[in-house]
């Protein structure tokens, strides 16, 4: 049920008919749409209509590949990530991030940003970090690419 990635092509947002290829990502907005003043961002696009059903009826599996058909196409390896349960606490159900391998709910974002990388071919992987995303971005493409984090340090 899970399968290959549904993603069709990226779409633009500042005019749904401009559309472009699924790769390379366009990563600084739309080329034909995006002003000086502002940068439209793209959103992919996904054939709904070969979604299996019985994909939303699925139980809760261990990682984020078991949304594959509605996620651009996952090429890092899984370190687990995404499997997270809602923990019951005093009546209030809460999102259990530190089963995720760095803890942090940006290893979902990570997994899917760097199969974006392998796809396109990037030799590493550059972000501006204070702790989590760093981390995290570390741990899902260590086995990859060279990766470079600049760490924020505040000083005031």
């Amino acid at each position: 049920m899970n399968g290959p990635s549904l993603a069709l092509r990226q779409r633009s947002l500042g005019d749904p008919a401009t559309e472009f290829p699924l790769f390379p990502p366009l990563t600084r907005g739309c080329p034909r749409t995006s002003t000086d003043e502002i940068a439209y961002p793209l959103e992919i696009t996904y054939d709904y209509g070969r979604v299996d059903p019985r994909l939303f009826e699925q139980e809760p599996g261990t990682d984020l590949a078991r949304w594959s058909p509605l996620l651009p196409p996952l090429e890092a390896p899984t370190l687990g990530e995404g499997g997270t349960p809602l923990v019951e606490f005093d009546g209030i159900y809460v999102k259990d991030e530190s089963r995720n391998p760095t803890w942090s709910h940006k290893d979902r974002l990570n997994r899917v940003a760097v199969s974006a990388a392998v796809a396109s071919g990037a030799p590493g992987v550059v972000v501006a970090s204070s702790g989590n995303h760093g981390a995290s971005v570390s741990c899902v493409d260590s086995m990859k690419r060279r990766v470079y984090v600049a760490y924020a340090i505040w000083h005031g």
